[in-house]
């Protein structure tokens, strides 16, 4: 293919730039294929509903004619729109943090994911964290955060570290509009459990509020903090030291800082549909060279047992050292830790009836 017509879908963030960073990322990979012409259609998804992403589709499919639809979104969102690419034959590659866990029953040739499939990071979180610090682990996080599948992951990773280990959780309930979660709500059962470790799942504001909630409870020096990349992004100045083990966004390349995920998201989706739509003459080719290429995950490479290139790169645990009222912090490189395989059998025992969740990516809020 000479040329490509991609639909490009934007979501708003009040916490990133998403939408800005993936579309910079996007054009810059697609300009190092200098053989390759491409026109980009834009449609702004708001946070990324299921209504206003349908319609977005609708418009890029049917009236603008796009030969394949990316951008960011949610993978409950894209589960739900698979059966519209399938009919009309055009492709859709998901870029999204990885928030949820993908349903084989819900997915088909079609679609594809490039992402950072955070659910991985958080099951070996929960593993780490009972082979390091102990047998008890405790999730706190807001509604929003704990909407996806980062509190059952970290569950299932501790619960495979030892069949004995203890889970327990506190998630205060959903603040007004325009407030932030209660804090006083969680630190009770804090003091009751006595965990081991923690893992918050927290974003924006939220993560200042519970990290100098933290401090000032003395829980810092008092049991383990662990979360994902974005518990530390955007980051504000505490009012104490404070170290945080969490993990890189992306394995195979270390400098990239949770800040810069969404642009190379893009840039990785923009790379790999270049990549596929030279070597292909036809819309069929081109989801049969993303197939071969495996940057993205795609259901067939599932079912043929092809190795996919995200899984020969293993999550990497850091430890986040933070000095009181500095804004800046220092980030070690421990080690690359195991994590549960897109091709684990566990995958094939899930129920997707049973599956729920905020349907926005994660961060679109």
């Amino acid at each position: 293919m000479k040329q490509i017509h991609i639909g490009l879908l934007i979501p708003s963030s009040t916490i990133l730039p998403i939408g800005k960073d993936y579309e910079k990322g996007l054009k810059e990979g697609l300009s190092n294929f200098p053989e390759l012409e491409f026109e980009i259609t834009k449609e702004f998804i708001g946070q990324g509903g299921q209504v206003k992403t349908e319609e977005a589709i609708n418009k890029l499919i049917t009236y603008d004619d796009v030969d394949i639809v990316t951008g960011v979104v949610s993978g409950m969102s894209a589960e739900s729109m698979r059966e519209k690419f399938k009919l009309a034959k055009k492709l859709f590659v998901v870029s999204n943090l990885g928030e949820q866990l993908p349903i084989y029953e819900h997915l088909n040739e079609y679609v594809f994911f490039n992402s950072y499939f955070l659910w991985q990071h958080a099951w070996a979180l929960g593993y780490q964290g009972v082979k390091r610090f102990g047998k008890k682990g405790m999730f706190v996080g807001a509604v929003f955060d704990g909407g996806y599948s980062f509190s059952y992951m970290f569950h299932e990773g501790m619960k495979a570290a030892d069949l004995n280990s203890e889970w327990f959780f506190s998630i205060p309930p959903m603040p007004n509009k325009g407030e932030l979660s209660d804090m006083n709500i969680i630190f009770p059962f804090i003091e009751k459990y006595q965990p081991d470790f923690i893992f918050a799942a927290f974003c924006g504001a939220e993560t200042t509020l519970f990290l100098n909630r933290f401090i000032e409870e003395g829980w810092h020096k008092r049991t383990k903090l662990m979360g994902l990349p974005f518990l530390l992004e955007p980051f504000t100045a505490l009012n104490d030291d404070l170290v945080c083990y969490s993990t890189l966004p992306t394995a195979h390349n270390p400098n990239i800082t949770a800040k810069q995920s969404f642009y190379h998201l893009g840039y990785r989706a923009g790379i790999g549909i270049a990549k596929a739509a030279v070597k292909a003459e036809s819309w069929k080719q081109l989801q049969q060279q993303l197939e071969t290429d495996g940057t993205f995950f795609n259901i067939n490479q599932l079912q043929q047992e092809k190795i996919i290139k995200h899984e020969t790169h293993l999550p990497v645990l850091t430890k986040n050292s933070i000095t009181a009222n500095s804004e800046e912090l220092a980030t070690e490189i421990l080690e690359a830790i195991v994590t549960l395989s897109l091709k684990d059998p566990f995958f094939k025992q899930l129920d997707p009836t049973t599956q729920f969740g905020w349907i926005n990516s994660y961060l679109a809020i």
